[in-house]
């Protein structure tokens, strides 16, 4: 390494981790131009280094994510691009699981900013690209990836569902649920929010099989969970949330009450 690329590398980690930390507290134009400032440096770098480039992928990504968080969608995909053919040019000269599983979340996001757009079924063909990638590194044995499994298996069950596919939708909420509940278990933290909200879609298509029971079951854990998540973190999200899971609840026994009735 030469001083230059020291320097570089010390100022995007330093600008990546305080984006992170601007994004976590709802400060999405602080953390666009962060985010910026770390990719800028890492591209205006001459030198030839895996690292800074592997770290302009990051950040471009990141700054991808927070565009995203602030609605400009059309930009998010930009960068996500840039970001993807950034992994792409280093996995060809020497792959990796921690590149793969960088890409993936890229994919991802993209996916989520394609589907903000109304490209849906571009959007959804991301989703499954990094289902497909996430589970070639779980069979190779890298058990860290599971989170971010579930979470792409959540992606895809729920494109299922806004397609009106609901018998493809639940064995994908099935599989999520299934490794965030085992996650939970081995006393893994972290993963309530998002098993919160594999349930709250399982309960929709549920709703929608006709297995009203069933999707009033999911509908009461959804509800505890975002309950004791908005009691144990002070965060609004957590109250909308479960603001969201309480009329579904009242919509679903309503339903229920009525199929009762016949």
């Amino acid at each position: 390494m030469n001083t230059n690329e020291d320097e570089t590398i010390e100022l995007a980690e330093r600008s990546i981790k305080n984006g992170f930390r601007q994004g976590t507290r709802g400060r999405y134009a602080d953390a666009i131009k962060t985010f910026d400032q770390a990719a800028v440096a890492c591209l205006k770098f001459k030198g030839d280094s895996d690292a800074v480039r592997l770290l302009a992928a990051r950040a471009l990504g990141n700054k991808g994510a927070a565009l995203g968080d602030f609605d400009r969608n059309s930009e998010a995909v930009k960068c996500y691009d840039a970001a993807i053919l950034i992994y792409e040019q280093l996995a060809e000269q020497n792959s990796s699981a921690g590149l793969m599983a960088d890409q993936a979340v890229s994919v991802m996001n993209k996916g989520w900013a394609l589907i903000k757009l109304g490209r849906e079924e571009e959007g959804f063909r991301c989703h499954h690209q990094a289902l497909k990638m996430r589970r070639e590194l779980a069979a190779d044995g890298c058990e860290w990836i599971m989170s971010d499994l579930a979470r792409s298996l959540y992606n895809v069950g729920w494109g299922y569902l806004k397609t009106e596919r609901f018998a493809k939708a639940l064995p994908a909420l099935d599989e999520a649920a299934g490794i965030l509940r085992s996650l939970i278990a081995a006393g893994e933290n972290g993963h309530e929010e998002d098993l919160a909200y594999v349930l709250g879609a399982r309960a929709d298509t549920l709703m929608y099989l006709g297995r009203l029971q069933e999707s009033r079951d999911n509908c009461d854990e959804v509800c505890a969970l975002f309950t004791r998540l908005a009691l144990n973190q002070d965060n609004p999200r957590f109250e909308s949330a479960l603001t969201a899971a309480l009329k579904a609840r009242k919509d679903i026994a309503r339903k229920l009450q009525k199929e009762k009735q016949k």
